[in-house]
């Protein structure tokens, strides 16, 4: 047996030349570069062996019980979307960490609220800004900050990170305008819009400066403040305070289009979508295609 071990190794060595090691070593190097190129930048939504998955009757269900405006879409703008909610759901790397249940339906819920939020925007994929959702049971420790999160958005790495007790929280109670997963992904599209030059982008941008305006309009940071409204966590910069509105937009809209009109009305062209009142050029203007 020793005997034709040595003989076989002594055929497979005479054939890896000096010439054949270098091809192999060659060949290992570029599968190790493609796969790096392939987690840094995300392009895990390129890959076309990921099957789309089209929504259940459950699915839409669960939607339908999580997010009120989903029944009130039009059919056409309801096809959009789904589909839509089907690519962000298939094409987005979901990494789930410890014991986390119900991971379908987080993935749902999540994906939902990413499409409504830009439902009305040609920028929905978030190629620049979200490559990566990372779920965790409850609180996490984050080695990066070296804090406890309930969620964050970290944009060096281009990744969403949230805590599934918190987001199933923030749908249980569907109108106290906390809701993590609104919120987290406000921060990514936000980015997303700061670093790209297409016309949505640059009225996007617009927004936020009305929006920093308005704050330095004598008086009115008070008013936000006094009316226990926004939470107070919005006051810290202006990037928090727009992921803040974000969440009272969706969830509260008509008492917020009451009380600050101004504000939502930015926030409704920031978005070209209202989460109680459907714009006419979104009416008229549907594409179902995604």
């Amino acid at each position: 047996m020793l005997i034709q071990f040595k003989f076989i190794f002594g055929v497979v060595s005479s054939m890896l030349t000096e010439y054949n090691f270098k091809i192999l070593a060659l060949a290992f190097l570029g599968f190790q570069v493609l796969y790096i190129v392939y987690y840094t930048f995300g392009l895990y939504s390129l890959n076309p062996f990921v099957k789309l998955k089209a929504l259940s009757a459950g699915d839409k269900k669960l939607i339908t019980d999580n997010f009120p405006v989903y029944s009130k879409l039009p059919a056409s703008l309801k096809e959009k979307c789904n589909k839509r909610i089907v690519w962000f759901r298939s094409k987005k790397k979901f990494i789930f960490y410890g014991e986390v249940n119900q991971k379908e339906e987080l993935k749902l819920l999540l994906s939902t609220s990413v499409i409504l939020m830009t439902l009305g925007l040609k920028n929905y994929t978030m190629t620049r800004s979200l490559l990566r959702i990372v779920i965790y049971p409850s609180k996490y420790y984050s080695r990066i900050s070296r804090r406890h999160h309930l969620g964050e958005y970290n944009p060096r790495f281009k990744t969403v990170i949230f805590s599934a007790d918190t987001i199933w929280e923030g749908f249980r109670i569907s109108d106290d305008n906390v809701n993590l997963a609104f919120h987290e992904f406000a921060h990514a599209l936000s980015f997303e819009m700061i670093r790209k030059g297409s016309w949505e982008a640059r009225k996007f941008r617009v927004g936020l400066k009305k929006i920093k305006e308005l704050f330095l309009r004598e008086g009115y940071a008070q008013k936000l403040s006094d009316s226990n409204y926004f939470r107070e966590y919005g006051m810290t910069n202006l990037q928090e305070f727009f992921s803040v509105a974000v969440e009272n937009y969706a969830e509260t809209p008509e008492i917020f289009l009451a009380d600050f009109p101004e504000l939502y009305a930015i926030i409704q062209k920031m978005l070209s979508f209202d989460f109680q009142v459907l714009p006419e050029e979104l009416l008229g203007e549907v594409a179902v295609e995604s």
